[in-house]
């Protein structure tokens, strides 16, 4: 056998060009650097630097130690991606960066960038690909994380670290499904495993006059209750502490909200989560669905189809709005609607018929 691997391996003769060039190939690639890049930014405080000031490429490799090359380097690849702007140059703040990397933001995504910067290898996906979910592989951050998250058992320290996370991640979407979700005779609506209660906020904020409980884990809803006091609406959110899974839910609501719960599930859980929303809700009641939905091919859109991905280390995935209308329609609701929330979500309704 001969020692040149070219040699065996049938080429057509003649050689033909490529029937298309391989700049999806290189994307895809070197996508690989991207969420790194903007974690370090984030670590280092480069938005916090560039919020104080616009900045050369000298100024900033001085002012946060970085190597001229690298600082180069980073701030060229953070303004391709559209997080800074360079004029005259000196390096700015995009609108993106200044609304979502910065610490003072309602709407800051350091957290969750940090919670969730653990690599995901090839190897580890086809691990996940082939068992249709994650394997504990060492007990390491992200293992206990997914652990807890499906048992319904945090620890005080646990609960405040992901519920930060996820509070300033959901809260654009909130203020989404305030501005757009159509709430009306919705009086007293309650939030299964809320989070931080940013939904409820949010709405608080658009709908005087409704009342709002959380429904979360006990170490979860001692942080409502703070992020409720900050924006002074300790009076018109409630929790109730609760495992939407094993204990019974609260009756006395009209509407019931889910959002970013169902995708984290398999069908049979996100069935359970329907019937007892069906349950207790009144006649006419409504109930909604807060998701990122996938197309009726489940072959896009690109970030529904990489969320999904995402689902694989828990029990669910990214659903399409065929699948939660049927969900629903199996419990006995009816008069599906979807309706586009913000950025990629939308919200799903539908109401339990009046007697």
């Amino acid at each position: 056998m001969s020692n040149n691997p070219m040699n065996e391996r049938p080429f057509p003769s003649p050689l033909l060009a490529p029937t298309c060039d391989d700049r999806l190939i290189w994307e895809i690639w070197l996508s690989r650097y991207h969420l790194p890049a903007l974690t370090v930014a984030d670590q280092i405080g480069l938005f916090s630097f560039l919020a104080q000031s616009p900045a050369t490429i000298e100024e900033v490799a001085v002012g946060l130690s970085l190597g001229p090359r690298g600082a180069e380097v980073l701030l060229g690849l953070l303004s391709a991606l559209g997080l800074l702007v360079q004029r005259q140059g000196h390096f700015h703040l995009s609108d993106e960066a200044r609304t979502y990397l910065l610490a003072e933001s309602p709407y800051y995504h350091g957290d969750i960038l940090q919670i969730l910067n653990y690599p995901v290898t090839a190897a580890t996906l086809r691990e996940w690909l082939e068992n249709d979910r994650a394997i504990a592989c060492g007990g390491g951050e992200e293992d206990v994380l997914i652990r807890a998250w499906e048992s319904g058992e945090m620890s005080p320290e646990m609960a405040a670290k992901v519920t930060s996370a996820t509070h300033a991640h959901s809260f654009p979407a909130a203020m989404g499904v305030a501005r757009n979700g159509d709430f009306s005779n919705v009086h007293r609506l309650l939030d299964v495993a809320g989070g931080s209660g940013c939904f409820c906020i949010a709405l608080a904020t658009r709908h005087p006059n409704m009342h709002f409980a959380v429904m979360e884990l006990p170490t979860v809803c001692k942080l409502v209750e703070q992020y409720a006091a900050t924006y002074g609406l300790q009076g018109r959110i409630e929790t109730i502490a609760a495992n939407m899974f094993t204990d019974p839910w609260p009756s006395g609501y009209d509407g019931v909200f889910f959002a970013d719960i169902f995708h984290d599930w398999n069908r049979a859980q996100c069935l359970h989560l329907a019937k007892r929303s069906f349950e207790i809700l009144p006649p006419g009641g409504r109930v909604f669905i807060h998701e990122v939905l996938l197309n009726d091919t489940k072959d896009g859109p690109l970030v529904a189809a990489a969320f999904s991905m995402t689902m694989l280390q828990l029990k669910g995935k990214q659903y399409t709005a065929r699948e939660l209308a049927e969900l629903l329609q199996v419990v006995g609701f009816i008069g599906v609607t979807v309706r586009p929330t913000y950025a990629y979500y939308s919200l799903v309704s539908a109401s339990k018929p009046a007697e």
